[in-house]
């Protein structure tokens, strides 16, 4: 399983049932539960896109959100430079 991401038990019966179907494809084992972590954190990342952040991420992201719109810029622009400064951040740790 991937280190790092965090799923539903849900999630993690989707999972077991694209393994098998991969399975059934010919698929070894190892490979048939790599292909279903990544259809399913493809999924989460497309339609939770907060589940990707911790909390203190997500605090971060409010700090820098407000520091942005204290200095002019739109709530929109703010909440896009504040996202992309914790992306990045996160890229290098």
């Amino acid at each position: 399983m991937p280190k790092n991401h965090r799923f539903t038990v849900k999630e993690h019966r989707q999972v077991e049932h694209i393994k098998e179907s991969e399975e059934r494809r010919g698929k070894s084992s190892d490979d048939a539960e790599r292909i279903g972590y990544a259809t399913v954190n493809k999924n989460v990342v497309a339609t939770d896109s907060k589940r990707r952040f911790t909390a203190k991420e997500h605090r971060q992201v409010e700090h820098i959100e407000e520091s942005e719109e204290n200095s002019g810029k739109s709530p929109e622009e703010a909440k896009s430079i504040a996202y992309a400064t914790v992306n990045k951040q996160k890229s290098r740790g």
